[in-house]
């Protein structure tokens, strides 16, 4: 009997002791493992079930060489390290295509501060010349409406040549903001900012952000094909979804910014040919009724009303034409564009923030698993300040496309109504230049002469001081506006400036880890 017992006893010990062994060798704990999993699954903590006392427990506890807490996971195969690092290199690049947008919307069609007032400052004194000369010819006629023969000719001549000056210092105000323009876009291609460069750069991003995305989609295969890296590959394909949404975003912003240049210059620069072909033929048509007076020929009033006419015309239409050529000139930018954004044509911001909330979500649910997701908590900051660039970016264009329609409107109404007084004074000029019953030196013909040309300066008065108080209103707008945005951080500049260093800080944080 006491044999038996010592054998029993000798094979017991010898057993507890090839188990302890097992376990050490392996480096598992099954039951840790188990409990590990099912937080990992249900982000709660379950407490050991023990039979055994209090005392007992924390015994047992002490003598044990290392508790559940102090295990350390098993660092993550070098798989998922390089996973991380392209996901690092996918947003460098993604900062660096969002840094070109920013410095091109900041060199191309450069508005200086003062381009608006200096231009209006001159469109001023046109408009007030203009007016001068209205107000003369209305007072000089006026009082000869009953005796033609005592319109003074050189109050009448200095009605012409006044309003003649004045639209010559007009076109060349628009001559030269043309130039100006044109400098700016020179020096902004001597700088790699034109349009073709500019479409060759992001084409350039865009194509290594798709190959480092396409590496990472294959690793991240791989990964999937392991069961115990299940977490990580919830993770990596969830930020794959982010970086791609951030790609397209970036995309979209270097489009607006692209094709709203290219229609800002474009209604710009045509505005300023209408403008000096229109502020030309008035000079021209005060210049022929200058001379109807000095040679005592009618036949230059006829002349004169032509051009009035004409320039009538281009005031009516010019508002409206030189946006149908921004705009048609937008539009065939964007369609060459379309190789660069055709996969991202799709995207909208939303999806963005949907991604997010979901990267989010898994990141809550997952937070005792640090290894899997300490990457992602680290460029959550970084996906997050992406987002709101872009949604402010968005609401910032869509505010200024609004207020851009209504200044559309506006002008092309105060265009309609200008116009259409020049026009009926150019009409007015044809009549005794033109019809022969009244081109003639005759009591009659001169006394149609000056009813007619009275009326024509009348209709000069309310057109004159309609075009001041709306080129003031305008300005004086704008730089209420402009004040408003300047308080607010809101000036383009100012936006443009202050994203710059979030990127620049992000680039930097990106590059320490």
């Amino acid at each position: 009997m006491g044999g038996c017992l010592a054998v029993s006893l000798v094979l017991q010990t010898g057993t507890a002791c090839l188990a302890s062994e097992n376990i050490a060798l392996d480096g598992e704990i099954p039951i840790a493992q188990d409990m590990l999993a099912v937080a990992g699954t249900t982000g709660d903590t379950i407490p050991l079930q023990s039979s055994e006392a209090p005392g007992e427990a924390a015994v047992a506890a002490a003598d044990s060489p290392a508790t559940d807490a102090a295990v350390e996971p098993p660092a993550p195969p070098e798989m998922v390290n390089q996973i991380d690092d392209l996901t690092k290199q996918i947003l460098l690049k993604e900062i660096e295509l969002q840094r070109y947008n920013l410095h091109y919307t900041m060199e191309v069609a450069k508005q200086g501060r003062w381009k608006g007032w200096r231009y209006a400052a001159f469109q001023e004194i046109n408009s007030g010349m203009g007016l001068a000369g209205a107000i003369v010819s209305t007072v000089n006629r006026g009082q000869a409406l009953h005796k033609p023969s005592r319109v003074k000719l050189h109050p009448q001549l200095a009605a012409n040549y006044v309003p003649m000056i004045g639209s010559i210092i007009g076109a060349s105000a628009a001559a030269n903001e043309f130039g100006i323009n044109t400098y700016h876009e020179v020096v902004a291609r001597s700088r790699g900012f034109s349009p073709a460069a500019a479409v060759r750069k992001v084409t350039g991003l865009k194509d290594e952000i798709d190959t480092l995305s396409a590496k990472r989609d294959a690793l991240i295969k791989k990964e999937a094909a392991d069961p115990s890296l299940a977490a990580y590959v919830a993770i990596d394909d969830i930020e794959g979804k982010v970086l791609k949404d951030v790609r397209d975003q970036a995309l979209q912003e270097f489009e607006r910014f692209h094709v709203g240049a290219r229609k800002t210059l474009a209604f710009q620069q045509s505005q300023y040919l209408f403008d000096i072909a229109k502020y030309t033929t008035n000079a021209i048509g005060y210049n022929w009724a200058y001379l109807s007076l000095r040679n005592r020929h009618r036949i230059w009033n006829g002349r004169a009303g032509v051009m009035f006419t004409i320039s009538g015309q281009l005031t009516c239409f010019a508002p409206i034409l030189s946006r149908l050529i921004g705009k048609g000139y937008g539009e065939f930018t964007k369609r060459g564009m379309k190789g660069v954004t055709k996969d991202a044509q799709e995207a909208d911001i939303a999806k963005l923030s949907a991604d997010l909330d979901a990267l989010e979500a898994i990141v809550n649910q997952r937070k005792q698993y640090n290894r899997e997701v300490e990457g992602a908590i680290v460029n959550q900051g970084h996906y997050d300040t992406h987002e709101k660039a872009f949604t402010d970016e968005i609401q910032e264009a869509r505010k200024k496309t609004d207020a851009a329609k209504l200044t559309a409107t506006q002008n092309i109404g105060a265009g309609l109504f200008v116009g259409g007084l020049k026009t009926a004074s150019g009409v007015l000029f044809l009549v005794p230049g033109f019809n022969p019953n009244y081109n003639k030196s005759n009591a009659r013909s001169s006394q149609v002469t000056n009813d007619l040309l009275f009326t024509s300066a009348i209709l000069g008065l309310p057109s004159g001081v309609f075009s001041m108080l709306d080129t003031l209103r305008i300005q004086v707008r704008g730089e209420i506006n402009r004040h408003k945005a300047v308080k607010a951080g809101k000036l383009p500049g100012q936006i443009a400036m202050a994203r710059l260093k979030e990127l620049d800080q992000m680039e930097k944080t990106l590059k320490a880890r």
